[in-house]
């Protein structure tokens, strides 16, 4: 991979000389760096800010008038709901505030914090701020409470939105008022349209079904005669959410049920076929349907001539696996694989469930699935060097993570022991005992259902769960961070994802991930996840996202915006190979990569997206927007700009094992986007234990400097920066150079603190650039070496920089890196290098 030039900086001797300059400018603070003053080493704390109440005015008359005009600015969508509405029928909305507390600002006011102290002073201001911009609009909606056509649910302070329901005649009102930034309907979504999990309905090879997406996906074609049928159905023990039951729907009636798929195989060659099966049981006996030889799963090439590969006889009552290597049956079949191959999964009876009938589930169909399902700890996390740092004591103890997902089955052996306790709350007595809002929140809150009970009978959250920290109690080891604590937030549209995201900032959680994202043809506000993660990223949260299945759907889900959202919303770490340096936010986007060959998973989202005015590609963008957000621009669908990079990483999918809600088995498979990405929240988990000191910035540089590179060489929009490897991340966390502030006005100082051996010489280097090089190496040419110092008997120095007062020097990026050589530790022999820590000089 090559560097790519900052757009700031002109090549050639001005960018040498002020290279020197900076580096001059560094040197002159190291004489104290040895020995420097402890009220010096970071500005002062910032201290406790009380909430600033606005004065209240008197009450606005809000009398309703009969079918009124939507008032100007509304978008469609709600301006048609309140011509639809009755006279006095409340609509959920939104109304966001003008001026919201900026991200880069707080982020500068804390950044000196310790990470507790950071967040709480975060949700402090954020708090307060709000409290004295609403003070009016509360005060007006007061009258309009009492009398019935309003009522507040919830106050979104992190963003400055107050989330209510109110009649057409008030939300007129309200969008009239001038410190109103917009009001918007909440859309009302279902699960498979922000979940990721594996798409079923793609009908494409390599073929993956699980049957949880909640009907029974298009590519299957049901056949039955006399009385047979195949449901998706919940009844009598699926895997996970469903599965499909084949029985008669009258008894006494001889009947077939069928489900085929159809795939193009030409051209293939080990072709697997690995499936679950079961058959009912009627008062206690095994296995009581009766075996025929119509039962079984059969093949053909043309969907004609059909031949029985497996027959399925004498199965019992609890779901076992069967497998099979079709390369190995067809030819003695007189098959070949072609473009038009079938594969049939068939019963025969004469009574319903559970007298008579069989279930099939989690129905696989590609490479490398001709074996036994994966035990013991499981392959991706292997692959993926997670239990390498465990055999080091990094399992993510210590770590708080939040899920925002479909909610969590808490007594699942795997995660029982790893689900948090909320310490200021007491269960069962209903009271807000911690104060923040939500009574009995022990474990986390269900903002699907509004209450004190994140766990759903939708598996998806549990699979995702599985995949962050499952600890192996019931025999299988399925997580990335097996130490992680867990804090549970169930969600479905977006108002409830906005309001996870700021629970668990007052929570306080370390890491986030979620496998719930919102697509282009919802509309979803791009600009209010931006903004909530860019409080995540001024409160030091890094956040792991899914990036949706739709990478095969672009007529649909086009580019730049196939890539769903929070899923776009920019990295804390800026690439060497990301061509425009825009805003940071908390965010890693996460595609997926099959577990059997490390080939991409296709109908994972592509890049790249884009942040600019959304009227280039829609002109009745029903959102009002931040320009100050427009800061990767792709130049229209036509993609005349370079946008920015994504996704950031990828990890493994399709049929991974993970933890599913315990009914004859506790593991099932997961995949899509879905699968992907709790694998690098639980990989973020590890690296924040492992190194306490990093910031967002660092645990994004250190994945994505050290991923295997996939598919055209850099970070490219298919496969990001490439597959994680998480040993090999944390090594470079265990030398870590750390600008307290990051980002600075020329002529201010700045503290770069190094972290790492103790009683240890490190190597300091500068650049204006970076690249991905060999071993480590990050800093482009020319770079500047610096004098060798030493570190304390803590493994810690600290060095001032001052930035020169010239206006030459603003929009720079400044980039440093260090080295050590030690020898004898847990990570071998050897140089360490830290990852590249960039001191931003703000205009």
């Amino acid at each position: 991979m090559g560097m790519t030039a900052l757009p700031q900086v002109a090549p050639g001797p001005r960018r040498r000389s002020l290279t020197g300059i900076l580096c001059v400018c560094l040197l002159a603070g190291l004489a104290t760096a040895q020995n420097p003053d402890p009220d010096q080493r970071r500005p002062a704390r910032l201290p406790a800010r009380a909430p600033v109440h606005a004065p209240v005015p008197a009450p606005a008359q809000m009398h309703p008038a009969s079918a009124p005009e939507p008032a100007p600015g509304l978008d469609a969508h709600l301006a048609a709901l309140m011509q639809a509405a009755a006279q006095g029928e409340l609509l959920p909305v939104y109304v966001v505030m003008h001026e919201p507390l900026p991200a880069a600002a707080l982020r500068a006011r804390v950044s000196h914090l310790p990470p507790a102290e950071r967040r709480a002073a975060v949700v402090a201001e954020l708090k307060a701020h709000a409290g004295s911009a609403q003070a009016e609009l509360r005060a007006q909606l007061a009258e309009a409470e009492a009398s019935g056509t309003a009522r507040v649910d919830d106050v979104l302070w992190m963003s400055n939105t107050l989330l209510l329901q109110a009649t057409r005649e008030v939300i007129n009102k309200l969008a009239s008022r001038g410190d109103v930034d917009r009001v918007r309907a909440v859309r009302e979504l279902t699960p498979e349209q922000v979940q990721d999990a594996g798409a079923p309905g793609e009908g494409s090879y390599p073929f993956y079904d699980d049957f949880d997406g909640g009907a029974l996906a298009p590519h299957w074609t049901l056949a039955s005669s006399g009385a047979g049928q195949a449901t998706l159905s919940s009844e009598f023990g699926p895997l996970g959410s469903q599965h499909v039951v084949m029985d008669a729907a009258l008894d006494s009636v001889d009947s077939t049920a069928s489900i085929t798929v159809q795939l193009d195989l030409s051209g293939q060659s080990g072709v697997g076929l690995r499936f679950r099966h079961k058959e009912m049981t009627n008062n206690g006996l095994t296995g009581s349907d009766e075996d025929h030889a119509e039962d079984g799963v059969f093949l053909s090439d043309d969907g004609v001539s059909w031949q029985r590969v497996l027959h399925l006889v004498g199965a019992g009552p609890e779901y076992s696996a069967h497998w099979l290597l079709l390369d190995d049956v067809i030819g003695g079949l007189g098959l070949s694989f072609n473009e038009t191959f079938f594969v049939r999964f068939q019963w025969r009876d004469n009574f319903s469930a559970p007298t008579d009938g069989m279930s099939f589930d989690v129905i696989e169909i590609g490479p490398g699935v001709d074996g036994p399902p994966p035990a013991e700890i499981t392959p991706n996390l292997t692959t993926q060097q997670a239990p390498k740092l465990w055999d080091q004591g990094v399992r993510g103890t210590g770590v708080l993570l939040g899920s925002i997902d479909s909610g969590t089955w808490r007594t699942h052996p795997d995660l029982a022991a790893r689900i948090w306790s909320n310490p200021g709350e007491i269960a069962g007595n209903l009271q807000d005992d911690d104060g923040n809002g939500y009574i009995d929140d022990t474990w986390g809150w269900d903002f699907e259902n509004d209450d004190a009970d994140p766990q759903s009978t939708d598996a998806h959250g549990t699979l995702s769960a599985g995949l962050m920290l499952g600890d192996g109690t019931a025999g299988t080891i399925t997580g990335m961070a097996p130490g992680a604590t867990l804090v549970t937030c169930q969600v479905q549209n977006e108002d409830d994802y906005w309001l996870a995201q700021q629970y668990l900032l007052e929570v306080g959680v370390d890491v986030i991930s979620s496998s719930y994202s919102y697509k282009w043809p919802d509309a979803p506000d791009y600009h209010m996840f931006r903004a909530l993660c860019d409080v995540e990223w001024a409160a030091g949260i890094v956040h792991a996202n899914s990036i949706g299945n739709q990478g095969g759907q672009q007529g649909t889900h086009p580019l730049p915006f196939n890539i769903s959202t929070p899923g776009n919303v920019p990295s804390p770490f800026w690439h060497p190979d990301q061509q425009l340096l825009g805003g940071r936010s908390s965010v890693l986007g996460c595609g997926g990569i099959r577990l059997s060959d490390d080939s991409l998973y296709t109908p994972g989202g592509r890049g790249p997206s884009a942040w600019e005015d959304m009227t280039l590609y829609d002109a009745a963008w029903p959102h009002v927007q931040d320009p100050a957000l427009w800061d990767y621009p792709a130049g229209g669908f036509g993609l005349s700009g370079p946008g920015l990079l994504k996704p950031d990483l990828v990890t493994y999918t399709f049929s991974v094992t993970s933890t599913t809600i315990p009914t004859s088995n506790d593991y099932a498979p997961f995949s899509g986007t879905s699968a992907a990405t709790p694998q690098l929240g639980g990989a973020l988990c590890l690296l924040r234990q492992s190194q306490p000191a990093a910031e967002p910035r660092h645990l994004a540089a250190a994945l994505q400097l050290t991923a295997v590179d996939l598919g055209a060489p850099g970070k490219d929009t298919d496969f990001g920066a490439g597959h994680i490897r998480t040993w090999d991340a944390a090594r470079r966390l265990e030398l870590l150079a750390k600008a307290v502030p990051d980002e600075l006005p020329i002529g201010a100082t700045t503290t770069v603190e190094v972290h790492g051996f103790p009683d240890t010489l490190v190597f300091g280097f500068m650049s204006l650039g970076l690249i991905v090089g060999p071993i480590g190496w990050n800093m482009a040419d020319p770079f500047v070496p610096l004098p060798a110092l030493m570190l304390d008997g803590a493994g810690r120095l600290d060095i001032p920089l001052t930035v020169p007062s010239d206006p030459a020097f603003e929009g720079l990026v400044v980039w440093m890196q260090f080295g050590q050589k030690k020898s004898g530790t847990e990570w071998g022999n050897g140089a360490f290098l830290s990852v590249p820590e960039a001191v931003l000089v703000t205009q």
